[in-house]
């Protein structure tokens, strides 16, 4: 076809400005980010497991645990619940 698959496209070609010691330089920088990055989503995700073990805890306090009822315990029963055919 004799053109490049970048400008086919985006319908330019790439320019590069970047000498050897500007690349190093950002190659280094863009570690350092990736690193703080990582951290930030460590850390980020032991405080939701931290919130969400929180909320478990109360919503546990807060639901009954129903009646300990056993087999052969009389209860009563509303009309309501029932669906007639």
């Amino acid at each position: 076809m004799g053109t490049s698959l970048f400008k086919a496209n985006y319908s330019y070609k790439p320019t590069i400005l970047l000498i050897l010691q500007q690349a190093i330089k950002m190659s280094k920088t863009a570690k350092k980010r990736a690193e703080i990055l990582m951290n930030l989503y460590k850390n980020l995700y032991k405080i939701a497991k931290l919130v969400q073990e929180q909320m478990r805890k109360y919503y546990d306090l807060k639901k009954s645990k129903g009646l300990d009822l056993k087999e052969g315990d009389k209860v009563w029963l509303l009309y309501k619940n029932f669906k007639l055919r």
